[in-house]
């Protein structure tokens, strides 16, 4: 097999599309249990950016709005730098509910050379005005695992039971926010049912009027097959039941359009992977799921 290239899950730094940051290794020992760590994969962001980047420019210059990207949960601030180095951005608020996070996304801009507004917050109603925003950028956590173990999940991961609690939360959040014609973008590993993820059918009930784009960074996993390895054969209750629902896993990239169509469609990419399979979401949810199970 090649090299693989890219961030991966020790490296404390990264490089790519024209900015460098400073991240953490997934390893990296948490001095408590609400404190987050800032990692990055190459299938993740560097992908996502590759996916989404000529619809965030193309938005940004056509749609109307106060805020031309609203990076919700900002972490290191990648995207932020992202979206300053790499678009006519003029007006990007990042917000995340970490205070680590927004020191870091702060050293992180200064160390690019770009300034955009960094606020220590939860993602509410009240972060931006009623329909300004022109892209809204969502990634959040989707680590699956049962309810008795949740507390001990690193922030970072705690998604819910299913992984799409907070995701959900952050969608009917950023309907509120999104300017007609803007786009929320996202990156979701997300269970799934006859050859659909589940967003399919909930996104349409909560961002109004929208329609959907989405691909599978990798095909479908089986759901039972993933969690079995990233448990290594624990949790077998949990397990069962949540395969039965969804039998299917999905790894995906997605962008939401507030354009009044209501369609949605797989679309096929052309990315380079860079040797990144399952198995490297496998390496990297067995160690978050080791903070679970004691």
């Amino acid at each position: 097999m090649s090299k693989k290239l890219g961030p991966e899950m020790f490296d404390k730094k990264a490089s790519f599309a024209g900015i460098k940051i400073c991240v953490d290794p997934i390893n990296r020992k948490r001095t408590e249990k609400s404190d987050n760590v800032m990692a990055m994969f190459y299938e993740e962001q560097p992908f996502m950016w590759e996916f989404v980047k000529n619809e965030i420019k193309k938005v940004i210059h056509e749609c109307k709005g106060e805020v031309d990207f609203l990076d919700v949960g900002t972490g290191s601030g990648v995207w932020s730098i992202l979206a300053a180095k790499n678009t006519k951005a003029k007006n990007i608020l990042a917000i995340d509910k970490s205070q680590r996070a927004v020191e870091w996304a702060k050293k992180n801009a200064r160390e690019n050379k770009v300034s955009f507004l960094v606020r220590n917050e939860f993602y509410n109603i009240s972060s931006a005005p009623y329909e300004s925003c022109k892209v809204i950028g969502i990634y959040a956590p989707y680590h699956l695992y049962p309810k008795e173990i949740e507390m001990n999940i690193p922030q970072h991961a705690r998604g819910g039971v299913d992984g799409q609690q907070v995701f959900k939360e952050q969608l009917i959040t950023a309907n509120y926010h999104l300017s007609k014609g803007g786009i929320i973008v996202f990156n979701q590993m997300c269970l799934g049912r006859k050859g659909k993820p589940e967003f399919t059918r909930y996104i349409p009930n909560f961002v109004e009027k929208a329609s959907l784009e989405y691909t599978n960074i990798f095909p479908p996993i089986k759901t039972k097959d993933f969690l079995n390895k990233v448990y290594d054969g624990k949790l077998k209750k949990y397990v069962e039941e949540i395969s039965k629902k969804y039998p299917e896993l999905y790894y995906c990239d997605g962008v939401i359009k507030k354009d009044g169509k209501g369609r949605i469609k797989e679309v096929r990419h052309e990315i380079n992977l860079r040797g990144r399979t399952w198995e490297d979401r496998i390496r990297l949810h067995r160690e978050i799921g080791r903070h679970g199970i004691k």
